[in-house]
Formats: structure tokens, sequence, C-alpha cells
């Protein structure tokens, strides 16, 4: 069984293809084992997105801070398939997708976005995140980084393809997705990879 609740705050002037603005999400998940009586849990989901426009707004500083706390109790656990995941096309795109996993996750985003001609953003990002076993070790410490470079392909102001190269210690990773790189799940629904 799972419920929930969540809360938003979105001034971007454009949610699809924002250039300016904000996202502040917070949402609160309660998961219920009913079979095996062993994986109740709660997650908290926080994401929060700044968008700066620059130069008429033709430039972007995008900014993302996204962390995912669950919390048990009693000898319950998280099933390992809905443990926070770091690694991959959202979130630490110089490493493979599901690299980092545990009861906590942080991550944080930063990209420079500028038009490279009509229908062409390109970008260059850096990624900063860790998985960690308790909440006081929630903090700017340990994180795994990653660096790129990618472009973007818009209609109307909105990504519909994107094309990322992310470096890190351990090697590189290529990335062609139909998304926009901070794109949000539906609210209400599980953000899960």
């Amino acid at each position: 069984l799972r419920y929930g609740t969540f809360g938003q705050f979105d001034y971007r002037d454009d949610p699809f293809g924002p250039r300016n603005g904000g996202n502040y999400v917070l949402q609160y998940t309660r998961y219920e084992d009913r079979d095996l009586r062993l994986h109740d849990f709660n997650l908290l989901d926080i994401d929060l997105q700044q968008y700066v426009g620059l130069f008429n707004r033709s430039r972007v500083i995008a900014l993302r801070a996204h962390t995912r706390m669950t919390d048990t109790r009693g000898g319950q656990t998280v099933p390992f398939y809905l443990q926070p995941m770091v690694g991959g096309s959202e979130d630490l795109r110089g490493f493979r997708p599901f690299r980092f996993s545990g009861q906590n996750s942080l991550t944080l985003n930063g990209e420079y976005r500028w038009a490279i001609f009509s229908g062409c953003d390109g970008a260059v990002f850096v990624d900063g995140g860790k998985v960690f076993s308790r909440r006081g070790q929630l903090n700017f410490r340990d994180l795994e980084g990653s660096a790129g470079f990618g472009l973007r392909f818009n209609a109307r102001n909105r990504t519909f393809m994107r094309f990322d190269v992310g470096f890190s210690h351990e090697g590189f990773q290529i990335w062609f997705k139909f998304n926009d790189a901070f794109q949000q799940r539906p609210l209400g629904t599980a953000d899960s990879q």
C-alpha cells in the first residue's frame, strides 16, 4: 500500500522550457508491506530547482538540489529496488546508471545553457551526489563528482531530445535521452528510476 502527500511552489516562466524562476517540491510517501510485513517505510523527497536567465534569457544557469530520505522502524527494511539511487542520466552523468544506492541520497546539479542556433542549445554541467545511511549525514562532504557537456534540441523552447557526455574518475558516459535534464516526475507518484 502506498499513500502520501505533496506540495509544490512553481514560479518558472515556462514549466516545459524554463528560462527564469524556480520550482520547489516536497513530497512525502508512506509504503506499507501488506504481505510480508517486512518493508514498511517513509520516503521524503525534496526537489529544488532554480533558473536564472541571462542576456535577455538567451543564456540560463540551471541549478538543482534533490534529496530522498527514507525512515524505517522496528526491523523494517527498504527493498533494494526502492532505495534511493544516484548515478545515470538524471543526476551523476559521469557514472553508470544506479551506481550508488543507500538509505538516503543527495544530488546537486548545475548547468550553463546557451542558444547555439534556433532549436539547439549547448550546455556545460557539473554534478555532485552521494548516498548515506543516516539523515544526520545530509551534508556536502564526500560528494562524488562529474562534469561534462551536452546539446539540447528543442521546439518552442521545450527540450525533446538531449545528448550529454559526462566524465568522472570512473570514466565517461554518453547519454542520448528524450527528456529535459531536470525532468520532474508527476506529483503524487513514486520517483524511482
